[in-house]
């Protein structure tokens, strides 16, 4: 089944119907970011998009995207395109797609697999989803880390990134200080896309061995051979907290990232001062696409004063300025409990900051 470009524009913009007045906006909103989710080059958005504004389906703004230093043309749905999104979406349901000796509506397939419409139809049209894909086991999902994304600012130059990664990598690995957010990015990004693969979380605590990765996949799939899970079974593999592990941990995920993996894909948060004797992949890997590398630094100014609005200029300004942009340090302040988070911080520092996130308009 195919979409017209029009269509499809629709169906990506209705995922992002809910940012209409805000400071910073995602570049999927813009004709690079329609482009590259639509797959066609940059040159033909506009003549598409012409015709969705003469209708009034979409509208257009200029607007702040991270890592731009000009504003860009934002596109969004008006009230008519995201009524008109949904019809589309209503007679795409209707419709059966064969797969193998099986046939199913659209509604039925997206039930199943657990995708979004605009990645549904994509994987569709590419031939994606075969008879494998459709009866692999049931989809596990399983994590030892909880994390809540309820309240999450910025990152969205991090996130368009993931998503480029997430189109054509395999392995990525994501690098940041000590409270950086580094786990609340793979969450929010595992959120934004609601991926139809297995998604098995591990907690990579100090001295976690690959001994103990493997006996819960072995409890999860009844084999403990994970490269040929990962090559039968699409599945996100994500270890978060990489730091400090055994050389079979280190040897096990060198092999991994130089072998074919299948559809699956393997996301692995690093902290910045893991040691070199620790670190699974070389600038080689990464120069030669093996690995895909994100590093992630401290929250831009306009993004860390959101968490604390209510805080006087001046004061706020010591505050950024002693954390760095540190989100965990943010929140800490904002939540009232920095005493008990784990930061990387002296007392008198946090005594400091304390009073500091104390001193209201």
């Amino acid at each position: 089944m195919r979409l017209r470009i029009q269509e499809k524009i629709l169906l990506h913009l209705y995922d992002y119907r809910k940012y209409v007045d805000r400071y910073e906006y995602p570049i999927q909103m813009t004709q690079q970011g329609i482009a590259e989710a639509v797959g066609i080059s940059v040159t033909h958005v506009p003549r598409n998009i012409k015709k969705l504004l003469e209708e009034g389906l979409v509208e257009s703004k200029k607007g702040h995207v991270p890592g731009k230093k000009k504003r860009l043309t934002i596109y969004f749905l008006t009230h008519r395109g995201i009524q008109e999104a949904k019809k589309i979406i209503e007679e795409i349901n209707k419709e059966e797609v064969e797969i193998g000796t099986e046939r199913f509506t659209v509604e039925e397939l997206k039930k199943k697999l657990d995708l979004r419409y605009f990645d549904l139809i994509l994987k569709l049209e590419r031939g994606e989803i075969d008879e494998a894909f459709l009866h692999m086991k049931e989809r596990i999902v399983f994590s030892e880390v909880s994390v809540k994304t309820d309240f999450f600012v910025d990152r969205e130059l991090e996130l368009s990134k993931f998503e480029e990664w997430y189109s054509s990598g395999r392995v990525l690995s994501v690098v940041g200080g000590k409270g950086f957010g580094k786990t609340y990015l793979v969450a929010r990004f595992i959120e934004r896309i609601n991926p139809g693969e297995n998604i098995l979380w591990f907690d990579v605590y100090r001295g976690r061995t690959w001994s103990s990765i493997k006996e819960v996949i072995h409890s999860l799939f009844g084999n403990s051979e994970i490269l040929s899970i990962l090559r039968s079974n699409p599945t996100i593999l994500i270890f978060d907290g990489y730091y400090d592990v055994d050389d079979e941990f280190v040897n096990a995920l060198n092999s991994l990232i130089k072998e074919d993996i299948g559809r699956s894909r393997i996301i692995v948060t690093m902290r910045t001062d893991t040691p070199f004797y620790n670190r699974f992949y070389t600038l080689a890997d990464v120069a030669e696409s093996r690995v895909s590398e994100i590093r992630l630094g401290g929250l831009p100014y306009d993004a860390a004063r959101r968490i604390l609005p209510d805080v006087k200029e001046v004061a706020f300004k010591r505050i950024y300025q002693l954390s760095q942009g540190n989100p965990r340090i943010l929140m800490a302040l904002r939540n009232g409990n920095i005493e008990e988070e784990d930061v990387p911080l002296m007392p008198d520092q946090i005594h400091l900051l304390k009073y500091l996130a104390e001193q209201r308009k």
